[in-house]
């Protein structure tokens, strides 16, 4: 359903809702006078569809009052042909223009109450519309949203205005989504480095099952990109679940080698870590990837993207740690032996 809302309403009808808590005296030509060039500015922003696209019930209420005006002219509506001529709009006919049939719909945007025989109009709200082919992307909401509300911000002291956008708490996120992105993955590599530290105590190993770790990381977010996935908070939250998961498989791949008997040779302590871990990570990462693939049953962008994110991470995650970690260890224990560096998970006979 959202991928047909993004592809066919979005790009020709995207809707903010502004909402006019103060709206004050009306019957003043120039506070109306301010309220109209706050709509009319808006109405100018980039892709708007002008007065077209707005629902704004003051303008029927002008010519509703201009018409009354005419009508009773005759019988002298003094007072109300004067707040005509003021600019301005009688509030008190507010209740029977909304009664008219034509106008009825009028009623779920505009909030009223009596006192003292006079009508007081507490609340009302106006809908804004832009279109755009450019809108299918979160970064030109983003804009959008932007821009709606530095002109919102200009009048907002003076009609206590705020401004409403269906994606307005995606589009929020974004903004902060690459730092958090980063910040999460350090934060991950960080405990990991801290954690392989601690119960091997030893920098090569450490180095080795970070990099790798950072590698999957990183082919992860590059892969996504490349198959046209944007980061939205959904594909952020199964990121940051995904980098969780990456972490597991070349952790255990270090750590029984980093256990192996350092009296072996290099073959020997790779053959014991790959026999003792690596069919055990192939069933985990194979019953992992059938679980997920369950969700390819329903048709919804979250399971989808969660989905397409996990998929990848089991891949390289066994890539990883099947291939790359045990070579990058062969190649660092030649380079050792080579430089004649004694380490003791490393060196061997």
């Amino acid at each position: 359903m959202d991928d047909l809302r993004v592809k066919y309403v979005i790009p020709n009808y995207y809707l903010a809702n502004v909402f006019v808590r103060k709206p004050g005296d009306l019957t003043d030509g120039k506070r109306l006078e301010r309220l109209n060039q706050f709509v009319e500015e808006m109405e100018h922003l980039n892709g708007s569809w002008g007065a077209l696209g707005t629902n704004y019930f003051i303008r029927d209420f002008v010519d509703f009052q201009k018409a009354m005006v005419e009508e009773e002219e005759a019988e002298g509506g003094e007072e109300e042909k004067s707040i005509v001529k003021r600019g301005g709009v009688d509030v008190n006919n507010l209740p029977m223009f909304l009664e008219w049939p034509e106008y009825l719909f009028w009623k779920g945007f505009v909030q009223y109450h009596s006192e003292s025989n006079k009508t007081v109009l507490d609340r009302f709200f106006i809908t804004f519309a832009i279109h755009g082919n450019n809108l299918q992307s979160w970064p030109a909401r983003g804009d959008a949203l932007r821009e709606w509300r530095k002109v919102v911000d200009k009048y907002s002291s003076e009609f206590g205005l705020s401004v409403f956008s269906d994606d307005g708490i995606y589009v929020d996120l974004i903004e902060n989504m690459p730092t958090d992105a980063w910040q999460s993955a350090v934060a991950t590599l960080a405990c990991m480095a801290f954690i392989c530290f601690v119960f091997m105590y030893d920098v090569p190993t450490v180095i080795v099952a970070t990099s790798i770790i950072a590698s999957i990381m990183t082919g992860i977010l590059g892969i996504l990109s490349l198959t046209g996935t944007d980061l939205d908070p959904i594909v952020m939250s199964a990121l940051i679940i995904s980098i969780g998961f990456s972490v597991d498989i070349p952790a255990h791949i270090s750590y029984h080698y980093h256990t192996s008997s350092s009296e072996s040779g290099i073959r020997e302590r790779l053959h014991q870590t790959l026999s003792s871990v690596g069919f055990p990570a192939l069933q985990a990462s194979v019953s992992t990837s059938l679980c997920v693939l369950s969700l390819k049953f329903t048709s919804i962008y979250m399971s989808n993207a969660f989905v397409k994110t996990m998929i990848t991470c089991m891949i390289l995650c066994v890539f990883h740690a099947l291939v790359l970690l045990p070579s990058l260890f062969a190649i660092f224990h030649r380079l050792f032996s080579l430089c004649c560096v004694k380490t003791s998970p490393i060196e061997t006979k």
